[in-house]
């Protein structure tokens, strides 16, 4: 993360690191360790060796079977002498001392960039590609490198651009045995001397002009690792190159990884007014960010580019409903709203015509509804709400295409939380009659657990994360107040937490790639935001700002939290890229 220091071992590879982002230099940092024990030290160098100008060590160098002639006589006329000279190390041996030339040959590297190594194994060419660079600037030597399927010449390594050269030269065509041919006769009649020869791609068992050949495929079984292969005259090794995240992978097969490149944040200027009034939403594709006024029930819908995309897109809309806003979500990339107006209830969305609600259907709802959503059903869209009377009901058409609303359904009482899965699922927690509490699914007919929950306070706070696991069985769940947390893995255990006491809760944050829970939270002062893995206790802070945060929201299904500082700028981060997507400026 962006405010984390590199650790010492990284600290001889700040000088090419620091040309990275600086959310991307611990990742690259992390790749270059793994591959760097993986392919060992320097071979000796096959460039021509010297005699030492100083023989001092002629007497030293050896098995006693190869002394010279002349000691073996002593040996047999003088043994006194003989073993006097083996004391003092006074004896001649047959091979004089050598030493390496202080440059040594360059190290040579042929990529791969056809079909079998597009996608994830590119990311092993990049991370090779910066490592012998390192490897040829200590031994004072030079590193070139070329493409295997490319009858060119050899490129000199000269800095972070042949990385993004690297990238373009990708092709459909599969390497072939003309490939190999060509690059073998341009070595042969080439005039550089070369310490190492490297070849990198796939299935390289008949090469034999290469010192060193790396194999790499994908790996069925895991997506977030590759398998890595190495063979040279000598040994045979194997290991699995850990993988970031999809995201940020993406991102550095796109050139978006020199440091100044906008990696990842889009700077905005629009007009934001703050007030205490503010209401943060955020799509579960992290894409858009709603913030509501109530106010003066004004929204404004801020769209930004797919977190994949290479494009830099921010689009800002600006609605504004004449009525008092009872429920707002996001579904896809459009807002829904129910609204109520001269004592009837109404829905409204960017994309849909306003509909009314049924005379029959009553929302006992004086102030903003706590929980709204609106799902896509197997035949007809559904509105889920619950009431001031703790009551969940599911509202909609029996006639889609009709203009009202016409069937209200209560699900369940004394009813906590509402949380959504999907833009078809839902789940919540409730108290039966017996007081146990329960979680269970909307449209998910196996979910319907009970939990041993201490009731702690009245106002306990309930986060979920995983949703996908949710949806086919036990996610994961944290129930807590200021700083006594239960997080709960399955149904029938749980582990009791103590979060930081400096700090305070506003998210769950499960880590797919990492397979880690931590939590997310926000420091007293409001200017830092952080994850707390609670096994190791480690805080990692993963935003911060000299301006104080006024506003702060957390999407679980987004993975992506909001904040509006006292200088009424936007800030969206993503825990998918561990960096900011969007800073939106408050217009002067």
């Amino acid at each position: 993360m962006p405010y984390k220091p590199l650790p010492k071992p990284f600290q001889a590879w700040q000088h090419w690191l620091s040309r990275f982002d600086e959310n991307l230099q611990p990742i690259i940092a992390d790749l270059l360790l793994q591959f760097n024990l993986f392919i060992g030290s320097i071979s000796e160098s096959r460039c021509s060796k010297q005699l030492s100008s100083d023989s001092s060590d002629l007497q030293k160098r050896g098995k006693y079977e190869h002394l010279l002639t002349t000691e073996w006589l002593i040996a047999q006329e003088e043994p006194d002498e003989f073993i006097r000279r083996a004391a003092n190390n006074e004896h001649l041996f047959l091979t004089p001392a050598y030493e390496k030339p202080k440059a040594n040959g360059v190290i040579i590297a042929l990529f791969d960039c056809g079909l079998l190594q597009l996608g994830m194994p590119r990311v092993a060419h990049l991370i090779l590609m910066i490592l012998f660079d390192i490897r040829a600037h200590n031994l004072n030597s030079q590193f070139y490198w070329g493409i295997l399927q490319s009858n060119s010449e050899l490129m000199l390594f000269s800095g972070i651009e042949e990385l993004k050269l690297l990238l373009k030269n990708r092709t459909m065509n599969c390497l072939d045995t003309k490939h190999l041919d060509y690059w073998k006769d341009y070595l042969k009649q080439s005039e550089l001397l070369y310490d190492e020869c490297w070849i990198i791609g796939n299935n390289f068992s008949k090469v034999d002009f290469a010192t060193h050949k790396i194999s790499i495929n994908r790996l069925i079984s895991k997506f977030t690792s590759l398998s890595v292969d190495m063979t040279n005259n000598k040994i045979s090794n194997h290991f699995e190159l850990k993988l970031p995240n999809e995201v940020i992978c993406a991102k550095m097969l796109s050139g978006l990884f020199e440091s100044g490149s906008n990696y990842a944040v889009i700077n905005e200027q629009s007009y934001l007014p703050l007030n205490a009034n503010l209401h943060l939403d955020i799509s579960p594709n992290s894409n858009h960010v709603l913030v509501f006024n109530s106010e003066n029930n004004k929204i404004c819908f801020i769209t930004i580019n797919d977190i994949l995309s290479q494009r830099q897109v921010c689009r800002v809309k600006n609605y504004s409903l004449k009525s008092h806003v009872l429920g707002l979500d996001i579904q896809g990339k459009h807002i829904v709203a129910l609204y109520q107006e001269n004592q009837k209830y109404y829905l409204w969305g960017s994309d849909i015509p306003k509909r009314e609600l049924s005379e029959e259907i009553n929302i006992n709802a004086i102030n903003q509804l706590s929980y709204f959503l609106y799902l896509y059903g197997d035949h007809n869209p559904k509105l889920l709400y619950i009431d001031e009377h703790q009551s969940l009901y599911s509202v909609y058409w029996i006639n889609y295409y009709g203009d009202i609303l016409n069937s209200q359904h209560e699900i369940a009482k004394n009813v906590i939380v509402l949380f959504k899965l999907s833009e078809k699922q839902a789940c919540y927690i409730y108290q039966d009659d017996q007081a146990q509490f329960c979680i269970t699914g909307y449209a998910l007919n196996h979910l319907s657990y009970y939990l041993s929950i201490k009731k702690i306070n009245e106002n306990l706070q309930y986060f979920i994360s995983s949703e996908n696991l949710w949806l086919t069985g036990f996610g994961h769940l944290a129930v807590g107040f200021e700083h006594q947390w239960q997080v709960f893995v399955d149904e029938n255990s749980y582990v009791e937490v103590t979060t930081p006491l400096e700090w305070q809760v506003f998210g769950f944050f499960y880590d797919n790639h990492e397979e880690k829970i931590n939590f997310l939270i926000i420091d007293k002062d409001k200017k830092q935001v952080a994850l707390f893995d609670y096994l190791s206790h480690k805080i990692d802070v993963c935003f911060k700002s000299s301006y104080k945060i006024v506003l702060y929201h957390y999407n679980s299904l987004a993975q992506s939290f909001s904040v509006i500082m006292d200088n009424g700028e936007l800030i969206l981060y993503s825990l998918k890229t561990q960096s900011i997507r969007l800073k939106l400026h408050k217009a002067d």
